[in-house]
């Protein structure tokens, strides 16, 4: 499955995640041809307001707690294991279990498994479970019951289950120390100081990147929503939907898989109409926000140059792991590229142009 491209944060990296593609071919582009496609699509468009739109930006901020986090993680990965085998357990211990759940005297779906390892009191079990096996002897089996919560998986919420436990053994961990002589051995750092910088700087830059592509794409879809397409491209639409179903058919055969069987192993879906559907919906989103794009780039002169482009290939390339033109071309064709190119420069003139409100603050991702 393909990757999505780092530097789109709007609705065409839907189509590239999914691995719907436009038409294959190696045609090369013009500053004539790029004009050419921003004519064709902007004619279909009514342009809403584009400059000053609102939005809630996202300012994310690395705290001393994400920077431990990742320190933690590493001194886990070179953790030193013992397994004990007698004794009682308690609220922080990590214990090995042996778990059997049933509900009405029925075994179900989900509700078993064997050697898992267990934090007790990290709140990873539903609300119950994690403080009955606290205070229990290491070898012993016993029962428990639990009710799930109300909130839960459809097929369980609110009913009670009676979980049958076998406490196989507590593991207690040895952490390295953490100083100087540790990190250089086990990073390309030297030094606690330089270590803790270094996570720092990376935490900021992935935090940064990830920002831009959700402030991107709030305005983005604000301009969207903000703007009416007349009509589409209804010929073209159509081609994309065929080579989409078409693709995925070739991909269903070679896994050994009729379509109506992959599509719904994969995709989840009922029937092989349900999924053209589902591709037609997201070929409009694509085709509405190429429209919208083309038609802000006709109205404001806004253009993508010869080197943006070849960069931009070059970037595609990269973050879909393609190192061979030929395999490139087979799903891309330079006018796909010129595009994305010229949607990126559109989505920045109107981030540029936009009045951020309400800002957030929120914690990074561990």
């Amino acid at each position: 499955m393909k990757k999505n491209l780092k530097k789109l944060g709007i609705v065409v990296s839907i189509m590239v995640s999914m691995v719907f593609t436009t038409a294959c071919g190696d045609k090369k582009i013009d500053q004539k041809a790029v004009d050419a496609m921003v004519d064709k699509y902007s004619a279909y468009c009514t342009l809403g307001e584009y400059k000053g739109v609102e939005y809630e930006e996202v300012k994310t901020e690395i705290t001393d707690e994400d920077v431990q986090y990742q320190v933690d993680s590493l001194l886990e990965r070179y953790a030193t294991s013992t397994e004990i085998t007698t004794g009682t357990v308690a609220d922080g211990d990590t214990v090995n279990i042996d778990y059997a759940g049933r509900i009405e005297g029925e075994l179900f779906d989900g509700g078993s498994a064997q050697g898992t390892e267990l934090i007790l009191g990290s709140g990873m079990f539903i609300p119950g479970f994690e403080e009955q096996i606290m205070g229990h002897e290491i070898g012993e089996t016993f029962d428990i019951n639990v009710e799930f919560p109300e909130d839960y998986t459809a097929e369980l919420a609110g009913k009670v289950a009676v979980f049958t436990i076998t406490l196989n053994s507590k593991v207690e961990k040895t952490y390295p120390e953490y100083n100087d002589d540790f990190v250089a051995a086990n990073t390309d750092q030297k030094t606690v100081a330089e270590y803790e910088e270094f996570i720092l700087n990376t935490m900021n830059e992935n935090a940064a990147e990830s920002d831009a592509n959700y402030n991107k794409s709030a305005v983005m879809t604000a301009v969207i929503e903000a703007s009416t397409v007349n009509e589409y491209p209804q010929k073209e639409s159509e081609e994309l939907i065929d080579e989409t179903v078409k693709q995925v058919e070739v991909m269903a055969e070679s896994s050994g898989y009729d379509l109506q069987t992959y599509v719904t192993v994969v995709y989840g879906m009922s029937s092989v109409d349900a999924f053209r559907e589902y591709v037609g919906e997201i070929v409009k989103s694509y085709m509405t926000e190429k429209i919208v794009v083309c038609a802000i780039a006709k109205a404001e002169n806004i253009t993508v140059t010869d080197e943006e482009i070849a960069a931009y290939k070059v970037t595609m390339m990269e973050d879909l792991g393609i190192t061979d033109e030929e395999v490139f071309y087979e799903n891309y064709t330079d006018e796909d590229v010129a595009y994305y190119a010229l949607a990126e420069n559109v989505v920045e003139y109107i981030l540029e142009n936009a009045t951020p409100v309400e800002a957030t603050t929120t914690e990074a991702a561990q």
